[in-house]
């Protein structure tokens, strides 16, 4: 069963919700803006949630480093996805990579839509239930060794770059950068409530991306005409999903703070430290 689609309502302060209009990047955001601890706000133009940047046009790549000068990129997707679209690289001199893998390789197939309209077989692999799958992973990105160690990385990359940008993504934007978002918002102290919009946020910017798979593989194989529902599964960010994620963060920690502290060696030393540099 696939759950209800939601889109959030405005963050007063955070227009668009940070979305950047780049040609070849649908789903790339600017946190500044966000409302988070003390009264203050998320500093613009430093952290960068986003999809894949494979499809990033040259001029694209050259306004991340011009306008947000980009220092570091951090990869959450497996080494499989890593090789089959890279990063590129060779255009963006003078920027770090990070390859930090959120989800061991095994269950790369459930979020690693862009190949789906490849790969028949990836297709085959998934359940009648590719929402329940997609839901039962969301725990397992944020309670998992690999998800652990990404995100504790990526706390501590912020915490040590230099006054430029830092872009987390993976395939989609969605759903391991998407928690990575919701893992530094709240960090900064953003209000729980916001740091679930900014996350249904990916649904307003999702619909074309996801249509042009379906097209795909409808043409490849014309059975699978009618398969929105099962691919929405994959490409937009349901209320249900991130539920799931902060339950089982209460069930094992009992809150989103000692997750932090406990989980991923950030107590509220660092995030002090993260907050002063952050936030304004």
């Amino acid at each position: 069963m696939v759950g209800t689609l939601t889109t959030p309502e405005a963050i007063p302060g955070f227009p668009e919700f940070g979305h950047i209009p780049f040609e070849g990047l649908h789903n790339t955001r600017d946190l500044g803006g966000l409302p988070a601890a003390d009264g203050r706000r998320i500093k613009p133009a430093l952290l960068l949630r986003s999809g894949a940047l494979h499809k990033a046009t040259e001029e694209d790549l050259a306004r991340l480093l011009a306008d947000y000068h980009l220092e570091g990129v951090v990869d959450f997707r497996t080494e499989l996805e890593r090789d089959k679209e890279p990063d590129p690289r060779e255009l963006m001199e003078g920027v770090v990579f990070y390859d930090l893998p959120a989800l061991a390789g095994e269950t790369m197939g459930i979020t690693h839509g862009a190949g789906l309209a490849k790969d028949m077989k990836a297709l085959e692999a998934v359940s009648a239930q590719p929402h329940e799958m997609v839901k039962k992973m969301y725990p397992r990105i944020l309670l998992g060794d690999a998800g652990r160690v990404a995100y504790r990385s990526l706390l501590n990359v912020l915490l040590e770059s230099d006054g430029g940008a830092v872009l987390w993504h993976c395939s989609e934007g969605k759903d391991r950068a998407g928690l990575g978002a919701v893992v530094v918002e709240r960090a900064l102290g953003v209000p729980e409530p916001d740091v679930r919009a900014d996350y249904l946020a990916t649904n307003l910017f999702a619909r074309t991306r996801a249509e042009g798979i379906l097209d795909a593989l409808a043409a490849k194989l014309p059975a699978l005409r009618g398969l929105d529902a099962d691919i929405d599964s994959f490409f937009y960010a349901y209320a249900d999903y991130y539920d799931a994620a902060m339950d089982a963060v209460g069930d094992a920690f009992g809150t989103f703070d000692a997750y932090l502290a406990e989980a991923l060696d950030f107590g509220p030393e660092k995030q002090a430290a993260l907050r002063a540099k952050y936030l304004h």
